[in-house]
Order: structure tokens, then C-alpha cells, then sequence
């Protein structure tokens, strides 16, 4: 019998000083054990800045799944499981052929900017 996951996401977070803005979606996601999962993540506000996946298991750590620093370069810190990839400056998105029981927990798309 297939096990059913639960995935929750942050929405909206922003920066009052200058507006930037960062969505994710869906908000929350409830996928059987071995289908796919597909997570989207996108910024406001801000020039190409260097984008970041994490996952933190339920009463677990944060991991980091999968980064970028710019368009089409993305390294994926769990490659045989997650995949990360980025086509456009302002948009990352997440995902992986057959998502597991552990998958289960939130995910987190987190936005820097490269100081010169």
C-alpha cells in the first residue's frame, strides 16, 4: 500500500528595505510514496541572485538540496535524489523522478546576492 506525503512550503517572504520578494508553490502538497514532485520557487525585486533549496525533514535539520548562482548553472547536493534547475535569472524550480516516505517535511527556497 502506497504511503501518502505531506509537503508544506513557504508562501511569501519579504525584505522591507527594498521590496524583494520570493514565492513558492504549491503551498502545500500531499503526493503518494514513488510519484514525482515538482516545487517552483521565483523572485521580485532582485537581479539575479544566487538561489537555494533546502528541505528540513519533520524534528529533523535542514539539508540543502540544490543551489544556484546563475542561469543554468545549479548544483544539486543530492543528485541521485533531488534535481534542481534554472532557466531563467528570477526563477528556480525543484524536483525529483520518485519522491520517498523521508521526503515527507517543509522546503525552503532562499535567495542571496553575490557582494562584490
Amino acid at each position: 500500500m502506497p504511503s501518502l506525503l505531506c509537503l508544506l512550503l513557504a508562501t511569501l517572504l519579504e525584505d522591507g528595505v527594498g521590496a524583494q520578494k520570493i514565492y513558492q508553490w504549491p503551498a502545500t502538497k500531499l503526493q503518494v510514496e514513488g510519484s514525482p514532485l515538482s516545487l517552483e520557487c521565483s523572485t521580485e525585486g532582485t537581479s539575479d541572485p544566487n538561489l537555494y533549496w533546502y528541505h528540513q525533514p519533520l524534528g529533523g535539520v535542514l539539508q540543502l538540496l540544490s543551489y544556484s548562482i546563475t542561469v543554468n548553472q545549479v548544483e544539486d547536493t543530492m543528485p541521485q535524489h533531488f534535481s534542481g534547475s534554472r532557466s531563467q535569472p528570477s526563477h528556480f524550480q525543484l524536483s525529483s523522478q520518485k519522491i520517498l516516505v523521508t521526503d515527507s517535511g517543509f522546503y525552503f527556497c532562499a535567495w542571496s546576492l553575490t557582494l562584490n
